[in-house]
């Protein structure tokens, strides 16, 4: 099996049990990950526009709640990617696995002793970033978006077995 397919296979497994709703909504889906976690989930947009260098998503995780926070001034279709990505960090319980010293920028006067996990959204390379994208893409799936996208053929198929996800991490 290519690293895509256990890609999707992973990531078929974290989603076992857990019910998309229909008709399909991003409110929809915010309530049931809510109950589904047994915590609120609120979502926001980032108090920024258009910086190449900051993320286009997060999610913050506290004591009491889930945060997920989207780009300001994103399309409605973008808002809603990155909103499912971050959800596919919360699916599958991934935890900060990078530095963390822009944190303070981002979040200005919130206590850092009050955030339990916050994820970044800015690059795809790492394991977590990859599967958190095909949850997406699988949620997509079932709410009857279109298919999460097959493995690629010829030269760009071999190209993704060699650079693209291993599956392994």
């Amino acid at each position: 099996m290519t690293g895509w397919g256990r890609l999707r296979r992973r990531s078929r497994e974290r989603l076992a049990g857990f019910e998309v709703p229909r008709p399909f909504s991003i409110e929809a889906l915010r309530a049931q990950v809510a109950a589904s976690r047994g915590r609120e989930l609120h979502l926001h947009p980032l108090p920024y526009t258009g910086a190449a260098d900051l993320p286009c998503g997060l999610w913050v995780s506290t004591a009491a709640a889930d945060h997920v926070f989207h780009a300001r001034g994103a399309s409605a279709l973008h808002q809603q990617n990155i909103i499912l990505h971050e959800i596919g960090h919360m699916l599958c319980d991934h935890t900060l696995a990078h530095d963390d010293s822009g944190l303070t920028a981002l979040l200005g006067d919130l206590d850092p002793a009050v955030v339990r996990r916050v994820l970044l959204r800015t690059r795809y390379s790492t394991p977590e970033e990859q599967e958190a994208e095909m949850v997406a893409a699988l949620i997509r799936e079932q709410a009857g978006w279109g298919a999460a996208p097959p493995r690629p053929d010829g030269a760009l198929g071999v190209i993704n077995d060699v650079f693209g996800p291993s599956g392994d991490g």
